[in-house]
Parts: C-alpha cells; sequence; structure tokens
C-alpha cells in the first residue's frame, strides 16, 4: 500500500475516532492501564484532544502535559519529514538522536506520573 494511501487511511480513522467520541462519549480504553494500573506516557491524549478542540487548553495540558507541550514539536517533525520525502531525501542523521532523546524523555514522564513527582 502506498504510504499516501495509509496516510489518509488514518487519517480518516482519526477524524471518525473524534466524531465517535463527539457522539458516544465511549473512548478506546488504554491496554496498559488495563493490565498495570499505572499511566503509560500516552494516556490522556484523547481527552487532550477533545478538550483542545473545545479551546480548554488548561484541561488539555491536565489530561497529558508532555505531550501537550511537545505537541508544536511532533507537528513540525512531521512536516519536515514530508517536505523531505517530498524531495526525494531522507532524514539526516541528528534527526535519530532527536528521535531518541524525545523517545527518552516521552518515558521519564510515563515514570514520573505515576511515581507522583
Amino acid at each position: 500500500m502506498k504510504k499516501k494511501t495509509i496516510f489518509f487511511v488514518l487519517l480518516g480513522l482519526g477524524i471518525s475516532y473524534f466524531f465517535w467520541l463527539k457522539i458516544t462519549h465511549i473512548p478506546i480504553p488504554c491496554i496498559f492501564r488495563k493490565i498495570t494500573g499505572l499511566r503509560c506516557p500516552g494516556c490522556g491524549i484523547t481527552t487532550m484532544i477533545m478538550r483542545s478542540a473545545k479551546l480548554d487548553f488548561s484541561g488539555a495540558f491536565a489530561a497529558n502535559p508532555f505531550l501537550f507541550v511537545t505537541a508544536p514539536l511532533l507537528l513540525g517533525e512531521l512536516v519536515y519529514y514530508v517536505v523531505l520525502r517530498s524531495r526525494g531525501k531522507s532524514l539526516p542523521r541528528w534527526n535519530d538522536r532527536l528521535t531518541i532523546c524525545y523517545t527518552v524523555a516521552l518515558c521519564a514522564f510515563g515514570i514520573m506520573r505515576n511515581i507522583g513527582i
């Protein structure tokens, strides 16, 4: 399947899920939390997006502060990737290091939110 097709399928699923939540108020549960009782680093994303859509930014921040603050970085990274790919280029080496640093920070956030820091 072509990457553009995958992108549009995922985008369509995301939009469908957004409207599903608006209508039913039934979110997809976090499997990690169901099994462990702990909050994963991504717990609160749905609430964050729904509250951001209502312009309730303090509520969105409370749902997942790390992802709320770093969302512009992730969006910029996505745009950067799309632009490079459209020009036939690959991501530079420093970008791999940035991705590793981001992943470590996300995991640290997940640990800190569960120990109460």
